[in-house]
C-alpha cells in the first residue's frame, strides 16, 4: 500500500501520531477528489502494486484469491508469491496474449479483475446485444439454442439442443475456448460469440482409425471414430505433482458405476494406465486438476458409455 510522505518541513502541528494521521487522511482525500476529476481512480491504484516473485502482504492474497476464482489454481492463499502464484500467472499471461513474465502489473491485474467479477469469454463480460447477448449457466432462450445447435455441428458435445444452458452446455463452452485460446470460464461472451460465428470443425491429429486422444496442454479430448473426430470434450487432467503421463495407451479396464480409490470415487471409470482413467466427476475446472486421471462431466461420461465409443482395447493417445 503507498504512503503519503509530506514534502513539506515537519512542524509542531503534525508531531503527534495521530496528528500526522489526520493530516495524512485529509491530504489524500483532497488528492483524491482532484485525480478523479482527471478520471484517476488512485485508490484503485493504491491497492493493485506490481507484484512479482518474493512480494508478500494482502495484495499478494488478494492476487492469489482472485486467480483461483478465475480458475487458475496454485498452491493456496497465503500472501507468499512463490513458484505456485507465478506458474498461475504465467498460465493467465499466456491464454490472454500477455508476456509471459510471471509479474503482475497494471496489464495482469486488468485481466484478473476482469475475470474475477465474472467477465466472460475473454472479454468484458458482455454480449454484443440482440442475438449475442452474454450466456452462461441458467441462461435459457433461443440464443442459447443457436449457441448448443452451432457447438454440436462442429463436434462440441453436450447434451442436446434444448435452450438451457446447463452443466453440459457450460463445459462445451469451456472446450471451444481452450481450442481457440479464450480464457476458459464457460462464460459465451462477445469474443466467444465471435468464434461461435465462425467456428470451424473440431480435428484431432488422428486422421485414421479409432482413438482418444488427450491433449494436455489445450485440456481438451478428442475421441476419433473411423478416422474422424466425433466429439471434442472440456477435461482437467493431472494438477502439478500428480501430471498425467504421456504416452500411448489402450484401455484395459472399466466398471460400470462408482468406483471408491484412496485417491477418490471415480464415476463408471475407463483405465488405460495403472491406476488412471478417463472418468466422470462433479468438477471439471478450466485447468489440471485431477491427481493424474482426465475427468469428464458425469454427463458426458455417461454419453461414452452408452454410445460404445470407449470400449475395451480402445487406443488412447496422450500429447
Amino acid at each position: 500500500m503507498n504512503t503519503y510522505r509530506a514534502r513539506h518541513a515537519r512542524t509542531q502541528v503534525a508531531e503527534s501520531p495521530e496528528r500526522r494521521l489526520l493530516v495524512r487522511g485529509a491530504l489524500a482525500s483532497t488528492a483524491a477528489v482532484g485525480l478523479a476529476g482527471l478520471g484517476v481512480v488512485p485508490a484503485v491504484a493504491a491497492s493493485h502494486p506490481t507484484l512479482r516473485r518474493g512480494s508478500r502482504g494482502s495484495a499478494v492474497r488478494e492476487l492469489q484469491r482472485k486467480l483461483l476464482k478465475a480458475g487458475y489454481e496454485h498452491s493456496g492463499v497465503d500472501g507468499q508469491f512463490g513458484p505456485s502464484t507465478e506458474r498461475a500467472v504465467k498460465r493467465l499471461q499466456g491464454d490472454h496474449g500477455l508476456a509471459r513474465d510471471g509479474i503482475c502489473g497494471p496489464k495482469t491485474w486488468r485481466v484478473v479483475d476482469r475475470l474475477a467479477s465474472g467477465g466472460g469469454g475473454g472479454d468484458d463480460g458482455g454480449g454484443g446485444g440482440g442475438s449475442h447477448p452474454l450466456l452462461k449457466k441458467g441462461s435459457k432462450g433461443a440464443a442459447v439454442k443457436r449457441l448448443q445447435t452451432a457447438m454440436r455441428e462442429h463436434g462440441y458435445w453436450h447434451s442436446g439442443n434444448d435452450g438451457n444452458f446447463g452443466v453440459t452446455t457450460e463445459q462445451a463452452v469451456m472446450a471451444v475456448q481452450k481450442m481457440h485460446g479464450l480464457s476458459r470460464d464457460g462464460v459465451c461472451g462477445a469474443k466467444t460469440w465471435a468464434v461461435i460465428d465462425r467456428l470451424g470443425d473440431a480435428k484431432a491429429r488422428t486422421s485414421s482409425g479409432s482413438i482418444m486422444e488427450v491433449d494436455i496442454d489445450r485440456q481438451v479430448i478428442f475421441v476419433v471414430r473411423g478416422g474422424r473426430t466425433r466429439w471434442v470434450f472440456n477435461t482437467s487432467t493431472g494438477k502439478s505433482g500428480w501430471r498425467t503421463p504421456r504416452g500411448r495407451y489402450r484401455i484395459f479396464r472399466q466398471v460400470n458405476g462408482m468406483d471408491h480409490g484412496p485417491l477418490g470415487s471415480l464415476w463408471r471409470p475407463k483405465y488405460f494406465n495403472g491406476g488412471i482413467a478417463i472418468h466422470g466427476y462433479t468438477s471439471v475446472p478450466g485447468y489440471p486438476a485431477s491427481h493424474g486421471c482426465t475427468r469428464v462431466s458425469n454427463a458426458a461420461m455417461n454419453y461414452l458409455w452408452s454410445s460404445g465409443l470407449l470400449p475395451i482395447g480402445r487406443r488412447v493417445w496422450v500429447y
